[in-house]
């Protein structure tokens, strides 16, 4: 702390008294009289006494700072010195532990930097104006950053110290830490604000009521309910919020809960609406209690509860009305509904009018009892046009209902006729089918307007009646029909097209085939199982397509088995029934038994293909005849030319074989005269031109090769003895009975007679296996082996390979395959090629009855024929054949494939 002003007075008087006194001592010896020295004196004491109050006062000062020091530093608030600047000049413990600082570090900061940047503006402004003398200090609540950089609420005052010229010296301030109350008050604000927006959105209104039945807290349920702000119920009571005798209502009932302590369900009306009030006690500390409650508007709850009353009550009605059908004639019927639907809308009056088919002219039907009796007297047609009705018609006129509750004010009404009662309201409701009005159903004279409900209820026992009156009716054409079609033979059905075809009806007369309507419905058995087993997939797929296409009718033949198992054949002639989709719905059918007429078409069939089958064995056996004839003559003409061509190549043959000897004989003696004529040694004549002639002829060469010339001849008159050999074993022309041949041998046969047809573009391939010999008619298969090999040469266009196999397929058959590499069969034609005169081939290039006699034939030895072709392949056809036929050696004919 600085020393007070008159501590700093008497510091600088203490010196020139100091030196005033020891002045005048020395003035006094120097002049040696008395009366210097008594001031001397007197001075001195003086100076005495000066100091001895200075040092009470200093002392006086001191214990005041002492004590300002005790309680600056123990001071349980902050408190500093600022200068002008904004420096510290001092801070107390306790500021230095709001702000979490150590003193030296709390002295080095500026009390600006010390403070929040967003109060910064506000304290400075306070600062200066203390400064420009506009106050001696200043309060506010001002927030600090602390050294861990937390923010710290305080509540700071601060006042300025003035020199004696009234400029600040310094302030000071002093700082109370806020920031637990803050923290306090904001919480405690949080919850109030929490609990108001809790109760904002409660359903309805609700609101906390202290003991006197003042309005505490109120949510904003009450704006929308009752129109009145919340703010302005707060510290009302009831009364004074609603005046009336809503509000004493209220308030009677708040006194009594408060006082029973019980919680209450309320209910009451309030300007039209409904509400319901749930009222409780909240017990508080102290043993008092507040009044808790909330309030819903249950309006269209309980309207809605009246409707679903209503509609029970109709509901019921519209129960009961199809066992009324069954008990009343039509007529009784309609009356009734009406009755019905005049008591549900607590009407007077009741009519319902038929429109007729033309829809122009309407038919009265029913009227009620009550308006017959009590109200209307006046005479009516039962059928009239629409348009001479009245206001009521309008309904049918616009095919929409009509509702009007002020009868006298219709602007389009057209008067009542003498005897018909006053018309005061009037639900006039139009009954739709298939887009036209069918039916009209009207009520009147309600004691009270007419509503939506109304429309809904008179509406639905309106069009209930029509559909069970429709439904009566058609019933009763069903009923007439179904006599008709019982007493005919033709079933009638329907089945809904999906899984399995379920019946959904079917005439009684199925009992013919043994089976009752109620099975059939009930699946058993099922419509497939009906249906005879090999006509199941074909009747499924021709349905199937047909519903595909949209076909919307279809016949169909196929066989059903009866009950008993017996097989009746029937004539399906369907319509398709389709939803509002355009889907299949249903498959409406009838059956007629058509057994005998199949029997008989059956017999002519069986006739017919009898005759056919005969005119097919009569053209194969003129083909096979005509073909046996040709190979006849053919085998004839070739054993004729073998048996003529035996005889020069026997005597050629033997003539080279006596060539052979006499050259071999002519060589020898050529060697020996060379031999002789060409010793070494010796002189000859006739040497040189000996030798001359032998290189001349080339004797050397004609010495080796006219033995491979006589060797060649030889070996080609052998080879032309070989054709002519199988020439002879393929045409066995007297060999047409059965017996046991080498198979091999004929297809090599067959292969030196065809090879000319092969030799320039096919190779043949022998995969010969071990087979043993067949009982056949060996010169018939060597003619499938002939029609075979052709066939394979020219289906080869350019050059290929024709590969034979042969090999053992179980015990008792034999299997031979020859497969070329040509161009294939089409698959269009692979199913015909055994037809006789079927052919592919160019005209003039085969007669189509090659493969159809070869058919036949293997038919013949009870074997197969089969054919495996790629287009642009190639083409196999497999033999089997079966080992032994001694069982069987007699001509068989079969048909051929198709």
């Amino acid at each position: 702390m600085s020393p007070s002003p008159r501590a700093t007075f008497l510091w600088r008087f203490l010196p020139v008294a100091f030196v005033v006194i020891v002045g005048t001592q020395f003035h006094g010896d120097a002049d040696g009289t008395l009366e210097k020295w008594v001031v001397a004196g007197a001075l001195l004491l003086f100076t005495a006494m000066c100091v001895l109050f200075w040092l009470r006062t200093r002392m006086r000062e001191m214990e005041q700072e002492a004590r300002f020091q005790a309680i600056f530093d123990y001071a349980m608030v902050g408190i500093a010195t600022i200068s002008p600047e904004k420096t510290l000049l001092s801070v107390n413990p306790s500021l230095c532990r709001i702000l979490g600082y150590k003193t030296e570090e709390l002295m080095q900061k500026t009390w600006s930097e010390l403070t929040h940047p967003d109060d910064a503006e506000m304290d400075i402004k306070k600062f200066d104006s203390v400064l420009r003398g506009e106050s001696d200090g200043y309060a506010m609540e001002k927030r600090f950053i602390g050294k861990d950089g937390a923010v710290v609420f305080t509540a700071i005052s601060a006042r300025a110290i003035r020199q004696a010229n009234g400029k600040v010296d310094f302030f000071v301030v002093i700082v109370e830490d806020i920031s637990n109350w803050v923290l306090a008050e904001t919480e405690w604000s949080s919850s109030v604000k929490m609990l108001q927006r809790f109760i904002d959105h409660l359903p309805g209104s609700a609101y906390v009521k202290t003991a006197d039945s003042r309005i505490l807290l109120a949510n904003k349920g009450f704006q929308d309910q009752f129109g009145i702000k919340p703010e302005e119920l707060l510290g009302r009571i009831s009364t004074e919020a609603f005046p009336g005798e809503f509000g004493q209502k209220v308030f009677a009932d708040d006194e009594r809960i408060l006082a029973t302590g019980i919680t209450e369900k309320i209910e009451d009306e309030w300007n039209g609406r409904v509400f319901e009030s749930t009222k409780f006690i909240i017990p508080r500390d102290d043993g008092s209690a507040d009044l808790g409650g909330i309030t819903i508007d249950v309006t269209e709850r309980r309207l809605t509860e009246l409707k679903l009353a209503q509609q029970a009550r109709c509901s019921a009605v519209l129960l009961e009305l199809p066992k009324k059908a069954e008990e009343l004639p039509e007529k009784a019927f309609m009356q009734y509904a009406l009755e019905r639907a005049e008591e549900l809308t607590q009407s007077v009056i009741g009519f319902m009018h038929l429109v007729n088919d033309d829809g122009v002219t309407i038919e009265l039907v029913a009227w009620s009892s009550s308006t017959l009796k009590n109200y209307c007297t006046a005479a009516f047609d039962s059928h009239y046009p629409i348009s001479e009705a009245g206001i009521w018609a309008d309904a049918a006129r616009k095919k929409q209902p009509v509702i009007i509750n002020d009868y006298a004010s219709a602007e389009n009404k057209h008067g009542l006729p003498p005897g018909h009662s006053a018309l005061i309201r009037l639900l006039s409701i139009p009954v739709m089918a298939e887009g036209a009005v069918r039916m009209m159903t009207g009520v009147g004279n309600k004691a009270e307007n007419y509503t939506d409900f109304d429309v809904e209820t008179v509406q639905l026992i309106g069009s209930e009646t029509w559909r069970i009156v429709c439904r009566q009716r058609s019933e009763n054409a069903l009923r007439l029909a179904t006599q008709v079609v019982n007493a005919s033979q033709v079933v009638c059905f329907r089945s809904r097209s999906t899984e399995g075809w379920p019946l959904v009806f079917i005439s009684d007369n199925v009992r013919q085939w043994g089976y009752t309507p109620k099975q059939l419905i009930a699946g058993q058995p099922t419509v497939f199982d009906v249906i005879h087993p090999d006509d199941q997939p074909r009747v499924l797929e021709e349905a199937k397509r047909y519903a595909a296409e949209g076909v919307p009718r279809f016949a169909q033949e196929y066989r059903l088995v009866t009950a008993e198992g017996q097989v009746v054949w029937v004539l399906g002639r369907t319509i398709v029934r389709l939803d509002a989709e355009g889907k299949p719905e249903f498959y409406d059918g009838v059956l007629t038994d058509i057994t005998e007429r199949k029997a008989q078409q059956s017999l002519m069939d069986d006739a017919l293909s009898q005759q056919k089958k005969l005119n097919k064995r009569l053209e194969e056996a003129n083909n096979q005849l005509m073909q046996s004839e040709k190979m006849a003559s053919i085998g004839q003409l070739a054993a004729g030319v073998a048996h003529e061509l035996n005889n020069p190549i026997g005597f050629v043959h033997s003539n080279l074989g006596t060539l052979d000897g006499y050259v071999h004989d002519l060589i020898a003696i050529i060697a020996a005269y060379q031999t002789l004529f060409c010793t070494p040694g010796e002189a000859n004549p006739h040497e040189d031109e000996i030798r001359r002639l032998l290189e001349q002829h080339d004797f050397a060469f004609l010495k080796e090769d006219i033995f491979s010339l006589l060797a060649e001849s030889k070996d080609g008159l052998g080879r032309v003895r070989k054709i002519v050999q199988d020439l002879k074993n393929f045409s066995r022309v007297g060999e047409q009975e059965w017996q046991e041949a080498d198979l091999h041998q004929g297809i090599d046969s067959t292969l030196n007679i065809v090879w000319n047809e092969l030799k320039y573009k096919a190779k043949v391939i022998k995969e010969y296996g071990e087979i043993p010999h067949v009982f056949c008619l060996i010169s018939q298969l060597n003619q499938v082996f002939m029609n075979l090999l052709v066939n394979a040469g020219h289906a080869i266009e350019t050059q290929g390979s024709i590969t034979i196999r042969t090999s053992r397929r179980g015990e008792d058959r034999i299997c031979i395959e020859i497969s070329d590499t040509g161009k294939g069969i089409a698959p269009e034609h692979i199913n015909r090629i055994f037809e006789p005169f079927f052919t592919t081939k160019p005209v003039g290039k085969g007669t189509g009855l090659g493969l159809s006699l070869s058919y036949g034939i293997i038919k013949r030895h009870g074997g197969q024929i089969e054919v495996e072709s790629v287009e642009g392949q190639g083409t196999t056809f497999r033999l089997l054949l079966p080992i032994n036929q001694k069982q069987n050696t007699e001509p068989k004919v079969s048909e051929t494939s198709s």
